[in-house]
Order: C-alpha cells, then sequence, then structure tokens
C-alpha cells in the first residue's frame, strides 16, 4: 500500500476511485434503511420530542421539560417540521436525517480536497460506515446537525485556503468569498449547534496563522509586518469574521442564560461529571485522557468503553504525528476543535468523552485523520509481513463488514431497546382502538391534572409515554364537556404511574370525586410496563430494572345502569348474523 499524502500528489486509481463510490453507495444506504425502519423513539428522544407537542417557538427559549438542553435554531426547525408534517418518528427524524445525507456527501468532498489513494478510500469508507453517523441520521437529537455544522466549518475553510494559497490570480480573488461565506454561515451554525463554537475559533485561528505566514513572506523587507498585516483585505475579512462569531455566541449566550443554561447548567454538571477532566487531582489526568480517547470519544467506526476504540485512536495518533510534521498550520485548523473542547470540558462548560455524541462536531476530522493514519500504520505493516498489497483489500473488506453488520442487526431488532418497542406497541394498540369503542384521555396530558409533578420533570419514561401517546392517538380532548360518553362509548381515562416519584393521591381523590358525580366507574385495569437494561439476556426479565404502570379508569353514565347492559356480544359477528 502506497503511503498517503495530504496535497494530493498521489494519484487515485481507478480501483480506488470505484472503492469509494461503493463506500458511497453503502453509506447512503445504512442512513436511509435506518430512517425508513422508522424505530420506535428511545427515551432520550422522547425527552426532548415532548417540548414540541404543545409549545410554541417563543416557549421553546423556555427552560425545557426532562432536563433538556438544545440550540434553538435546532429546536426551531424541529418545531417547523412538525407543524408542516404531524408529530410522528419520521416528521421528528427528517431535519437529523437531511444533515447526515448532506453530511456524507460534503465529507466525500472534503476527502478529495485533502486525500489521494488509500487513504481517501479508508476516510471515506471509515465516516460512510461508522456507527455514530449512521445512528444519528435517525434521531431526533441534535448531534447530525453537530456534525453538519463542523464540516461546513472545515469545508469552507480548506477551500479559502486552497484559494489564498494558489498563485492564480482568479483563485485568489475567490479566497475573499469563502471569508464572506464564513461570515454569513457563522450565526446559522452557532444558533444551530452548540459544539460550532469549537470548529469555528480553529477556524479563525487557522485563517490568522495563514495569513500571518503569507504576509511575511511576501512583505515588503521595508514595511513593517505589523503594518502589512492591517493593509491586508483578508485580515480585514478576518475581523468581521470574528465579529460575526463573538456577535452570535453572545446572543446564544445571553438566550441560555435566560433559559436552558440557568436551570439545567448545575445539572448537567453533575449528570456528565466523569466527562471533565479531574483537574482537582492531577495525578489522575494520564489515565483520564487515556481512556477517554481510547473510549467513546473516538468510537469511529465502532468502539466504546474499557477501551474499545485503541485502534482508531492509534491510527489518529500516528495521522496527527504525520500531519504535523508536513503542515503545522492544516494540523492547527484539525485539532484545534478538540483543544477548544478540551478547554471547555476543563471549565465544565461541555462535556469531553463519556458518550461518542458529544465529538459528533468532531466526527470528519476524527475520519480524516484516522484514514490517513490507518494507512500509514497498515502500509508498515505490510512492509515487515510482505503483505503490503493485501492489506487495503483487508481494511476495506472490515470496514463493508461493519456496514453490512450494522445493517443486519437493525432489520433483526429494529428497535434501540425492547422497552421501547413495547411502549410503541402499546400506544398503537391502545389509542387506536379504543377510539372505535368510544372516548379516551389522558388525565395529566389531556386534562392538565399532574398527579405525579417530578414524573413530568425529572428523567422517566413518562416522557415515552407522553411522546408515543400524541403520535398515535387521533383524539384531542381538552375539557370533559366535550366528551359525548354512552354505556356503548365508555370513557376510558389514563394515569400513568412511575412508582419512584411521589403521586398525589389528594388530587387523585378530587379528581376521582368529580368523576363519579359526572358518571359510574365500572371497571379499572392496570397495565405494567416493566424496564430492562439495554443488554439484558431474555433469561433476565424477571429482573427488571424498573416497572411503571397504565392505570386504565373506565366510566359510563349512570343512568346506563338501569339500561341494557353493553357487552362485547352486543357486536359480535355471531350476534350480527
Amino acid at each position: 500500500m502506497s503511503s498517503a499524502t495530504l496535497t494530493n500528489n498521489q494519484p487515485t486509481t481507478v480501483i480506488q476511485q470505484k472503492l469509494v463510490g461503493v463506500f458511497l453507495v453503502v453509506g447512503l444506504l445504512m442512513r436511509c434503511s435506518r430512517y425508513l425502519m422508522n424505530f420506535p423513539l428511545w427515551e432520550d428522544e422522547c425527552f426532548l420530542a415532548v417540548n414540541f407537542i404543545d409549545r410554541g417557538y417563543l416557549e421553546l427559549l423556555e427552560p425545557l421539560r426532562y432536563h433538556q438542553v438544545a440550540p434553538v435554531l435546532f429546536l426551531w426547525i424541529e418545531l417547523t417540521t412538525v407543524k408542516l408534517f404531524g408529530f410522528h418518528e419520521f416528521a421528528l427524524r427528517a431535519f437529523p436525517f437531511l444533515c447526515s445525507i448532506v453530511g456524507l456527501f460534503l465529507f466525500l468532498h472534503l476527502a478529495k480536497r485533502l486525500l489521494s489513494g488509500s487513504a481517501l478510500v479508508l476516510a471515506v469508507g471509515i465516516f460512510a460506515v461508522s456507527y455514530p453517523n449512521m445512528r444519528y441520521a435517525a434521531e431526533a437529537k441534535q448531534y447530525a446537525s453537530d456534525m453538519l455544522a463542523g464540516l461546513i466549518y472545515l469545508t469552507m475553510c480548506v477551500e479559502w485556503w486552497r484559494a489564498f494559497s494558489s498563485t492564480d490570480t482568479a483563485k485568489t480573488h475567490c479566497a475573499s468569498r469563502w471569508l464572506w461565506a464564513l461570515v454569513v454561515f457563522t450565526p446559522v451554525a452557532v444558533g444551530l449547534s452548540y459544539s460550532a463554537v469549537f470548529s469555528a475559533g480553529a477556524v479563525s485561528l487557522f485563517v490568522l496563522m495563514t495569513i500571518i505566514s503569507r504576509v511575511s513572506t511576501n512583505r515588503d523587507p521595508a514595511v513593517s509586518l505589523l503594518s502589512s498585516l492591517f493593509s491586508h483585505r483578508q485580515l480585514r475579512l478576518w475581523t468581521v469574521y470574528n465579529i460575526a462569531l463573538l456577535g452570535s455566541f453572545a446572543v446564544v449566550l445571553l438566550i441560555a442564560a435566560q433559559g436552558q443554561a440557568s436551570a439545567e447548567l448545575d445539572w448537567m454538571g453533575r449528570y456528565w461529571s466523569n466527562a471533565f477532566p479531574p483537574l482537582g487531582t492531577p495525578a489522575e489526568l494520564p489515565l483520564w485522557l487515556l481512556e477517554t480517547h481510547c473510549g467513546p470519544l473516538l468510537a469511529f467506526p465502532l468502539g466504546g468503553h474499557n477501551f474499545a476504540s485503541t485502534f482508531t485512536t492509534i491510527c489518529v495518533l500516528i495521522g496527527v504525528i504525520a500531519l504535523a510534521r508536513r503542515n503545522r498550520i492544516l494540523a492547527v485548523l484539525l485539532l484545534m476543535p478538540a483543544t477548544l473542547h478540551l478547554i471547555a470540558a476543563a471549565l465544565q462548560r461541555y462535556p469531553y468523552g463519556g458518550h461518542f455524541k458529544f465529538s459528533m462536531h468532531m466526527a470528519g476530522v476524527i475520519c480524516l485523520l484516522a484514514g490517513f493514519g490507518a494507512v500509514l500504520l497498515l502500509d508498515a505493516i505490510g512492509k515487515l509481513t510482505r503483505t503490503q498489497r493485501y492489506t487495503l483489500a483487508v481494511a476495506t473488506a472490515y470496514l463493508l463488514l461493519v456496514g453490512s453488520g450494522t445493517v443486519i442487526r437493525d432489520i433483526r431488532s429494529p428497535y434501540k431497546t425492547e422497552s421501547d418497542m413495547r411502549a410503541r406497541a402499546f400506544a398503537q394498540w391502545f389509542w387506536f382502538s379504543t377510539s372505535f369503542q368510544g372516548e379516551s384521555l389522558c388525565v395529566e396530558n389531556d386534562l392538565g391534572i399532574i398527579l405525579t409533578p417530578k414524573a413530568q420533570t425529572e428523567l422517566s419514561w413518562t416522557a415515552m409515554y407522553w411522546a408515543n401517546k400524541a403520535i398515535y392517538s387521533s383524539q384531542t380532548v381538552n375539557h370533559l364537556d366535550d366528551l359525548k360518553v354512552t354505556h356503548k362509548r365508555p370513557l376510558r381515562c389514563v394515569i400513568y404511574r412511575d412508582p419512584k416519584f411521589k403521586f398525589d393521591q389528594s388530587a387523585f381523590e378530587d379528581w376521582m370525586s368529580e368523576m363519579t358525580s359526572r358518571w359510574e366507574l365500572v371497571s379499572t385495569e392496570k397495565y405494567p410496563f416493566p424496564r430492562f437494561a439495554k443488554y439484558q439476556s431474555h433469561a433476565d426479565r424477571d429482573d427488571a430494572r424498573a416497572v411503571d404502570y397504565a392505570e386504565i379508569y373506565k366510566f359510563v353514565p349512570k343512568s346506563a345502569k338501569n339500561e341494557v347492559e353493553f357487552s362485547e356480544d352486543d357486536e359480535s359477528p355471531a350476534k350480527r348474523r
């Protein structure tokens, strides 16, 4: 295998071009299949999704339910999509899916700018089949837009760099256009992705260093460096870019300070404490850095806790060392987002590690460096073992196996957990079926009678029940007087119970007293909702993590007790015949 360069001096062979095309198709199929399989909403999606059920645009600036924190522009795009297409899984995941598809093509373009040959093949392959990229293509969270914002910044900056470094006068003029594009994009990016500020900061430093390097090389010896810089058009545009960045960031901070940040900063700090560098105990810092980088942070194409991302970390490290030797300024562009991210983590403002969702803004950088480093590593291994001609084939086969294995897993188990699947199945059955048998409502969500206050705010599976009800219930009930209850079309009232939270028994008794003054309670049913760990075996089904309940109270008019009671036999096929 030929060693890779970062200047496209190594030609990409026809076979390598075809392999890149194969990975592009595989990446598209993986993302589309995941989206079209329509997985049940899992708890993390539900925590955010319930905020789109009954809130308007301005209300999304307020603290979100279930300790959620998300950029305002992302929230507004999600709400707009729900208003246009309805509240359901496909609509909630449409924007992340679009971000993922655009990101795949954008990464291909970027990789062709920086890599060639085998490095191009592996970088595109890693990005195409990586589980984080595929997963967030079909998840109603902001991480796919984090990935896309980081990629757009990186791509536009590379295009500026190529134009600015060109000796062609026409291309040099294009550099100003790319800087103006960065100025315009920055408010959008910062409003769309909190982590975009890391990429934006890296771009600022990279552009400044490139301008200084160019001016110091070409300036008139009789003119001072400072004077040459101040008279340079690109530096003036760089100043405008930084004003746009600082202004956008200040607006985002102001909005967050009035809403999400003020409510959730302390809570998030406690929840993600393990993802912050242990600055109080410096002796633990080296091990923390090792575990973090060999863990979920670099889980591309696969990886996770317990050093499962070690091979990717080695490839990235090799790529970083080789890049630093060949082009130090470009190394700044690729490494500065991680550096700024780590600084934010040290200030306990943004988790570093803990989960790969927090490194999605670096997905493009990670895959570029991993592909570049993997080629250098496999090239060295191939020379030692005299199997140099086969290393690319083995690496390609491995990546294709990762991609196909992920799709097969999804086909076999089209859900994140079985509990998610059962929660949706209940909603599909109950809310749909009961609409043909009478009136149905949720006491807390429809009538606003909050019986378990903590379950409506703290992390709980109430959010999943609530989101699925909003998707699969065709009835909208705001007041009891709107109901038309008969003995043939009874009223069913649902109360979702989470035993770990305090239940307001007094409010329940008051509600029941009001209901029995209007109607007669004829039956009560109770459905358990067991919650199991994600990887819990079938043999452990008796050992549930938690068991919630849906209690269903059935009411009919009081006059119905003097009439002929309705039963299932009255409407059975045999009775009708």
